[in-house]
């Protein structure tokens, strides 16, 4: 027997991060970066089973792959029905198969993906985020944003600030207290050829004559790649404009817009300009993109683009 695992209230997790399934039951949990698994009251996941050592194994993201490791339990830890040695590991693929103190597929890893940040709220519920950003109290309403910085900090974007967010912080969203559960930045190794990241990127914008369509397209590396048409692409249009006009001034102060002028310019309040940074930072992330939530940087009463003009093309739309 497990306790009952954390309610999830994103409906994507599956997609975005790693997720351990229970075979019997078909609920999930999304990982952190180290689950401890056992009895104890500290573990992350706690079984009941009596088989179970208090602490049985660990479950950790290690920068490249998921590995399980034992910790000398004493009835064993089980991958695909083969028992590890006392203390031994063993690396994790899609589809694996574990059990912890008796043989039997009692849990799966459905997902593979690397751990991303979570909040815990009041009543133990896990919220989790999508395409590396975190909102809280939800998409709807992303009062609080959490992502992942091009230097390895954990960021937290929270009405007119942004600053440095650690592991275990509370904070104020919706009426209610949320916990920021976040995995530890772990750099892979290097790949000879890297994938688009926000500071690789260019965007071409095609814009129609009466400016109701944008078609927004990624280019990297001599690829192009056409992103779906959304209303939020006309906030990022706007942005890139003042981007391009601001080019003549140090690039710390290009493309900055007071945020009230930008709320009378494309008609919106500021929880309608909150949702649409929100899904156009998720639909780059979503296109592959490294760093996504960059595409629109924060500074106090202000927001701009985050790319510098000569990675950015104004044109019509073909």
């Amino acid at each position: 027997m497990s306790r009952p695992l954390p309610r999830v209230t994103h409906s994507e997790y599956a997609l975005s991060m790693a997720v351990l399934r229970d075979v019997e039951g078909g609920e999930a949990i999304p990982l952190a970066s180290r689950v401890l698994v056992g009895r104890a009251p500290t573990a992350a996941l706690r079984l009941e089973d009596k088989r179970v050592s208090g602490e049985h194994a660990t479950l950790l993201w290690t920068g490249t792959s998921w590995v399980v490791r034992d910790l000398g339990s004493r009835n064993g830890t089980f991958v695909d029905g083969q028992r590890l040695e006392p203390g031994g590991s063993c690396v994790l693929s899609v589809g694996s198969r574990l059990s912890f103190g008796a043989r039997g597929d009692r849990w799966q890893l459905a997902d593979a993906g690397p751990p991303g940040p979570m909040a815990r709220d009041p009543e133990g519920g896990l919220t989790t985020a999508s395409g590396g950003v975190l909102a809280l109290p939800d998409e709807d309403q992303p009062e609080i944003a959490v992502y992942a910085d091009g230097r390895g900090r954990w960021i937290l974007e929270i009405g007119e600030d942004q600053r440095p967010i650690t592991e275990g912080a509370q904070v104020e969203a919706g009426g209610r207290t949320w916990q920021i559960l976040l995995p530890a930045q772990i750099e892979g190794t290097a790949t000879v050829d890297p994938g688009p990241t926000i500071d690789t990127i260019g965007v071409r914008f095609g814009v129609s004559m009466d400016e109701e369509h944008v078609q927004i397209t990624l280019l990297h590396q001599g690829r192009s790649i056409p992103l779906e048409r959304r209303e939020h692409g006309y906030v990022l249009l706007t942005l890139a404009r003042q981007r391009l006009e601001d080019r003549a001034l140090p690039a710390a102060e290009q493309g900055w817009v007071d945020r009230d002028q930008l709320l009378r310019w494309l008609q919106l309040d500021a929880n309608g300009l909150n949702v649409a940074i929100y899904r156009a930072r998720g639909q780059l992330a979503d296109a592959g993109v490294e760093g996504a939530a960059g595409v629109v940087e924060v500074r106090r009463g202000q927001r701009r683009l985050g790319l510098e003009p000569e990675r950015l093309e104004i044109g019509p739309l073909s």
